[in-house]
């Protein structure tokens, strides 16, 4: 009975730890980073005060009236002080800051002296040496804490109060002790067995938990030290309300923590997703209708993101035929948008920043006017400029994206019937005007456009603005609008619906971004994923141009729908692009291919031969 009261209190904590990871993570910021060994670093001090630490930590000898500064004994160099390297920088940096150590007035920070022998002969050293630097004594925002050798707890009270000790948890302190702990320090080692790697054990979490709540019921800070270093680790800490965050790399933790608002999400509004009949999923005919979904920039880990923040639900997810997209150029390992959707419109590999064109610059027919011939229409919606690369490498034909001038002319010897996107400085008065007078009907919201009779474009502000900004339902009523004219079209037709900011999200390392982006087109690929149950001759297809961010997942709750991610890189990479298909022919985008073959298999579908 006792083994199981203990076994179902394990599982009740970590319950309780894991509704409480949200809000650990976002209380930790670089305040809460420790600079192990500090003094070994390339620039003792400075680096670690420079990246806003709120504790750093020195090890420290007694030689001839000095505090030497250095791990062993034989390192040890006289002109590598305590004052040299940590007194004299403080001491400046309070008076520059009018006596305070940070500019920031209730930023604070603890300095660590570890001695390393001789307690006593060093510590009459330390005293004499700040008798010379009364700021560093008398300013509120720093705290030295002595730890290694030191006094017992009963001779605290025989140093200025000036000076704290370093606690040990398996120590009971008298309240007048207890005043004089600055931090508690434990080694975990001497817990745990515990690699960082992976989660801590069950009973490892615990001794943990218990080690630091002892120290919070006192009001004091924890830090473990022999702790492993690496992201992973960092995060078990954190989850494991441990204070101050160990390290020896001090530009990896600090930007880990700087990152940590932008690296988590957590959602505040979930919903229902919708449940396919699957009646025509994977059957062999032609279909008359294509809808592609290119959520910009996305592959596995952004759709789990995503998936993750809803709960655990995600439209995309209900696609039973998943594939693999290899996103290389002509000419580069890593893709831009252009040549990559121009590989979806065109089934040809062009170069990075080439649109609807070929690797020699000459045009190629794109999916909306060879269908053109068979009778079909066309349509395009981006969450971004009309004439930015993923929308025009359907309709126009140019070995430069950013011209967007010219790109937006070609949309006037497009077959595509409707374009739908947010504003482009390519549509100048003249373009506009010239275009209005190739019979297309031009619009500036899309709210204007109640019924559409023609050649249509939209060129809506509200399009390219991003969900947390107030875009509202802009894409799913873009996608009814559309939708409603192109299935008129008895001979069947094709559209392509961009989610252009996902991408966005990607190059800015904002998760909040990525992931609220890609819920909104994920409640557009339900609506399309549902019109191909009830047209029974549609196929639903849902594929990334590339990856963006190198985004890794390091935690997360389904049950509480958020997330805790990682960036690698600020552009595109390499990672093969999720395919998701739904309807008649799914089945053919299985396995891993070329992202050519997605026009391939489009064309295929259709019964057009190329």
């Amino acid at each position: 009975m006792i083994k199981l009261l203990k076994k179902t209190g394990i599982f009740l904590m970590l319950a309780v730890f894991s509704q409480n990871h949200a809000q650990n993570y976002l209380r930790y910021h670089v305040n809460n980073a420790h600079s192990h060994n500090d003094y070994l670093q390339k620039i003792p001090f400075w680096e670690a005060y420079y990246a806003g630490f709120g504790s750093i930590e020195a090890d420290v000898f007694p030689v001839k009236g000095k505090l030497l500064v250095a791990h062993t004994e034989k390192e040890l160099s006289p002109e590598r002080t305590l004052e040299s390297l940590y007194l004299i920088n403080i001491s400046k940096q309070i008076k520059m800051n009018k006596g305070n150590i940070y500019p920031e007035a209730d930023k604070k920070l603890l300095l660590l002296i570890d001695i390393k022998n001789e307690y006593k002969t060093a510590l009459k050293i330390l005293m004499a040496s700040l008798r010379k630097y009364p700021e560093i004594t008398g300013c509120p925002g720093i705290k030295i804490v002595i730890t290694g050798e030191r006094p017992q707890p009963g001779d605290f009270k025989n140093y200025p109060d000036y000076l704290y000790f370093d606690g040990d948890p398996d120590k009971n302190y008298t309240d007048d002790q207890l005043k004089r702990i600055g931090i508690f320090s434990a080694d975990l080692k001497d817990l745990i067995q515990w690699n960082g790697k992976g989660t801590p054990r069950e009973e490892e979490t615990e001794k943990i938990r218990n080690t630091v709540e002892k120290a919070h019921h006192q009001q004091k800070q924890i830090r473990f030290y022999g702790a492993p270093d690496f992201p992973n680790a960092w995060i078990n800490l954190m989850n494991m309300n441990v204070d101050l965050i160990n390290t020896d790399h001090i530009p990896d933790l600090k930007k880990f923590l700087n990152t940590v608002p932008k690296n988590f999400y957590k959602n505040t509004k979930d919903y229902p997703v919708y449940t396919p009949s699957y009646q025509s999923d994977g059957i062999r005919k032609k279909v008359k209708n294509v809808i592609l979904l290119i959520p910009d920039g996305t592959s596995l880990p952004q759709y789990y993101a995503a998936f993750t923040a809803n709960k655990g639900r995600l439209n995309i997810f209900n696609m039973k035929s998943t594939g693999l997209s290899k996103t290389g150029s002509y000419n580069a390992y890593v893709t831009d948008s252009a040549p990559g959707s121009t590989a979806f419109a065109t089934g040809v590999k062009t170069r990075n920043t080439f649109v609807g064109v070929d690797a020699a610059g000459k045009s190629i027919a794109q999916i909306p006017d060879i269908i053109d011939a068979k009778g079909m229409v066309s349509g395009l919606i981006s969450t971004g400029d009309v004439t930015d690369a993923t929308p025009a490498d359907f309709y126009a034909h140019s070995d430069n994206r950013n011209s967007s001038g010219a790109i937006m002319m070609d949309f006037i010897n497009s077959k595509t019937k409707i374009l739908v996107g947010g504003p482009s400085g390519g549509l100048s008065q003249e373009n506009r005007q010239k275009i209005k007078e190739a019979a297309v009907e031009v619009y500036d919201d899309l709210k204007w456009v109640s019924k559409i009779n023609g050649r249509t474009l939209v060129a809506d502000p509200v399009a390219s603005k991003r969900i947390t900004e107030g875009r509202g339902n802009w894409l799913a009523d873009a996608f009814d609008l559309v939708l409603n004219d192109l299935k008129n079209n008895k001979k069947g037709f094709f559209m392509m619906v961009e989610a252009s900011q996902t991408d966005g999200g990607g190059h800015s390392n904002n998760l909040e971004q990525l992931v609220t982006e890609l819920l909104d087109f994920d409640q557009v690929v339900g609506k399309a994923i549902k019109f191909a149950d009830e047209n029974k001759e549609t196929l639903v297809i849902v594929v990334g141009d590339h990856e963006t961010g190198g985004l890794t997942l390091l935690d997360g709750s389904l049950k509480d729908g958020w997330v805790f991610g990682n960036f690698s890189t600020n552009d595109h990479t390499a990672i093969p692009s999720s395919v998701f298909a739904y309807g008649p022919n799914s089945k053919d985008f299985t396995g891993t291919f070329e992202n050519t073959e997605i026009f391939n298999k489009i064309m295929e579908a259709y019964g057009i031969r190329k």
